[in-house]
């Protein structure tokens, strides 16, 4: 399957096909990666959240990982692209799955109707997976390193099934908000992406440790309002 942009799934112009504690399920294709590889993705994502995705010598994850043999993350992988696209779309997968969750309850009660609600379905589940498991924090910070890196964007990461929760959302946006033109709205979705991605890194980098939950409403009613704005009138340039 051909492999997208991170932050261009959820604002590119295609169509496509209360808060409750959710455990972050294990991927369908889980089972099929080997131990060997699945360990090294697990210290990959540490090394790279703590000290950069670029920075950090693949021979330093082989070794970290216990094996001897330093040309098995090559084999397993075959490239620091590949590892990262590996590593993105292995989590991407999961917190997929509980973002369609709330988009499903939210939908069962009636409120897909509401724009706020439905920016809170998106952004929550990202914040739960940091809160419930000892590897949503590492991934969010590769999550916004890999998002603005443009030698690991350029070949794409993301496979499309990975983020069908966020074409979903796209797609009731949208509808929310026919008013705002096409081409504004994409911008906005983009934005919205990058936002979330980017604020709650740099919270849970800066101020996580000392615990206590970020701002998340604060975040939620940004993020709608920004996506709500009336559109100004075009300033011409001088």
């Amino acid at each position: 399957m051909k492999l997208k942009q991170i932050r261009s799934v959820i604002g590119e112009d295609t169509e496509t096909a209360g808060r409750r504690k959710v455990a972050a399920p294990v991927a369908e294709e889980e089972a099929a990666v080997p131990g060997t590889a699945a360990r090294m993705l697990e210290i990959a994502e540490r090394l790279f959240a703590e000290h950069g995705v670029e920075q950090v010598p693949l021979r330093q994850i082989v070794l970290e990982s216990g094996q001897r043999n330093r040309s098995a993350l090559h084999y397993h992988f075959g490239s620091r692209e590949a590892l990262v696209s590996h590593l993105l779309n292995r989590r991407l997968h999961q917190i997929n799955v509980i973002r369609h969750r709330y988009l499903d309850r939210l939908a069962a009660e009636g409120r897909d109707n509401d724009l706020h609600a439905v920016v809170e379905c998106t952004i929550l589940p990202l914040a739960d997976t940091v809160r419930d498991t000892d590897w949503g924090r590492h991934y969010l910070q590769v999550l916004a390193q890999t998002t603005f890196s443009p030698n690991l964007l350029k070949k794409g990461l993301v496979e499309r099934d990975a983020v069908s929760a966020l074409v979903r959302v796209r797609k009731l946006v949208f509808a929310l908000c026919p008013e705002i033109p096409r081409e504004v709205m994409n911008l906005r979705l983009t934005w919205f992406n990058d936002t979330v991605v980017y604020s709650l890194a740099h919270w849970y980098r800066d101020q996580g440790r000392r615990g206590g939950e970020p701002p998340l409403a604060e975040l939620i009613d940004c993020c709608a309002a920004s996506l709500s704005a009336p559109v100004s009138s075009r300033v011409g340039r001088r």
